[in-house]
């Protein structure tokens, strides 16, 4: 006979980034502790996970874990029979220490001689008991980027627990996590159905979790994501930009996700492409829109976690937060273009690059000069344009638009470029040099920001390992 088991872990809202590999992580270790228990599972073990909930799901699990065999060589034979045959206080001790009568004792040959030897075999225990004493610890051992301790309880992990519902075939596997005791109750969403769900199974959760407003999939919420922001998009006659990692975020910040179709002030789009998106994306985690032509529109889409009873409220309140981040990236924007990017350069002796390396400054005429050696061999005549986007390509790192947003580093310094009118060979490798972000990432374009690139990173090791 195999079992279900339902396992749910209710917290408050666990950050969206952790979401992912926790469960993986959780799913690794369950599967783990399974077959280290000798506990067989016919159709595998699944997590699924929402801001507020980890949920874990096995089918085909066996009643009782399988008997252990246990082959033990006893005293050599010599030691254990007199002349006679008769057993020695040693066999008799060997016996009854393996709790086995002297006539279940064997002999067998080994390299080393005849010796006694008992095969015994050690009846399995349900598995309802074993995962009563070791699920505690597995929850435990959950790896989080940061654990924390809440109350007296001293228990770490990623949030406070507020509630455990563990089922084995619908009977309750008892045990006490985190100061709470596990039992057959769940929660809904924590708004639109906020009461205690009392539940006997793995259909009957899946049911009761959709009536209650929760997606416990994160596929599926991802799923539901794109839809909706499409459909929210699609009203205002544009479409949202095409972003999985902003998908996969929003859907692990939400149950049930709704999306709401905003505005702003169109005098806004004179701002760089790049500084709406990113203050739409990183602080507010809104969707940017654009038109048929891929020109972006006035418009954002906001996914909310509740079924919103009126829009417009809702919909003000996005709007009147984004117009707050949008003035300050324009007011970014115009405090950065009264500098010139070559007049910030002086401004980088005020910024320490490594402490045994001096600052910015030093490490930027470092790698101009190693850049310039490495042009006159690969790009004789780029020279003077290597040259400039060397001196050029950090000074976007004292901007207030980058303090702000540090991940436009280089993009931003590529935006100020064009805009004062540097040829594109310059500004595009202001960007390119910091390229690739990562393994098998897209290479630069460019010969004037490869060669920029690795004279930068050249420095950095020979910085770090001299």
């Amino acid at each position: 006979m195999t079992m279900e088991l339902l396992l749910e872990i209710g917290t408050e809202e666990i950050p969206a980034g952790y979401l992912a590999e926790g469960l993986a992580q959780w799913r690794r270790l369950m599967e783990t502790c399974l077959s280290g228990n000798r506990i067989e599972i016919e159709e595998g073990v699944k997590t699924f996970g929402t801001p507020r909930r980890l949920v874990l799901i096995g089918k085909g699990i066996s009643e009782r874990q399988a008997d252990l065999v246990k082959e033990i060589t006893g005293p050599p034979r010599s030691v254990a029979y007199d002349g006679e045959g008769r057993p020695t206080k040693a066999a008799l001790g060997f016996a009854q220490k393996q709790d086995v009568s002297i006539e279940e004792v064997e002999c067998i040959e080994t390299p080393k001689g005849e010796y006694l030897y008992v095969k015994r075999r050690i009846p399995g225990r349900p598995t309802a008991e074993i995962l009563a004493e070791l699920l505690p610890g597995l929850i435990a051992d959950i790896p989080w980027p940061k654990s924390m301790r809440w109350g007296a309880v001293g228990f770490p992990f990623v949030r406070p627990i507020h509630w455990v519902a563990c089922l084995l075939n619908g009977e309750v596997v008892s045990f006490q996590v985190a100061g709470v005791k596990s039992g057959d109750t769940t929660r809904g969403h924590r708004f639109m159905s906020p009461g205690p769900i009392q539940i006997s199974g793995i259909q009957e959760y899946l049911r009761e979790m959709k009536q209650a407003f929760v997606v416990i999939d994160p596929e599926e919420r991802e799923r539901v994501v794109r839809e909706v922001v499409q459909e929210a998009a699609e009203k205002v006659g544009g479409r949202p930009g095409d972003d999985p990692e902003l998908v996969s975020t929003v859907a692990n910040l939400v149950e049930t996700p709704s999306a709401i179709c905003g505005s702003f002030d169109s005098s806004f789009l004179e701002i760089p492409d790049v500084v709406l998106i990113t203050a739409m994306r990183e602080h507010q985690k809104y969707f940017a829109v654009y038109d048929k032509e891929g020109r972006l529109m006035p418009n954002f889409v906001a996914v909310n976690n509740t079924v919103t009873r009126d829009v417009s409220v809702v919909q003000r309140g996005h709007e009147r937060v984004l117009r707050a981040r949008l003035s300050d990236a324009a007011f970014f924007v115009r405090e950065d273009r009264k500098t010139p990017l070559l007049q910030r350069l002086e401004g980088l002796r005020k910024v320490v690059y490594q402490a045994d390396l001096g600052t910015s400054y030093a490490k930027v005429q470092r790698f101009q000069r190693l850049a310039a050696r490495i042009a006159e061999k690969v790009l004789p005549d780029e020279i003077d344009h290597v040259n400039l986007v060397a001196r050029l390509c950090k000074c976007d790192l004292i901007t207030q638009m980058v303090g702000e947003f540090p991940s436009l580093q280089g993009v931003m310094g590529k935006e100020y470029a064009q805009l004062e009118g540097y040829p594109d060979a310059v500004s595009t490798g202001i960007y390119e040099h910091y390229l690739p972000l990562r393994a098998g990432g897209e290479l630069p374009s460019s010969g004037v920001g490869a060669v920029v690139g690795i004279a930068d990173r050249m420095d950095t090791i020979a910085g770090c390992f001299a």
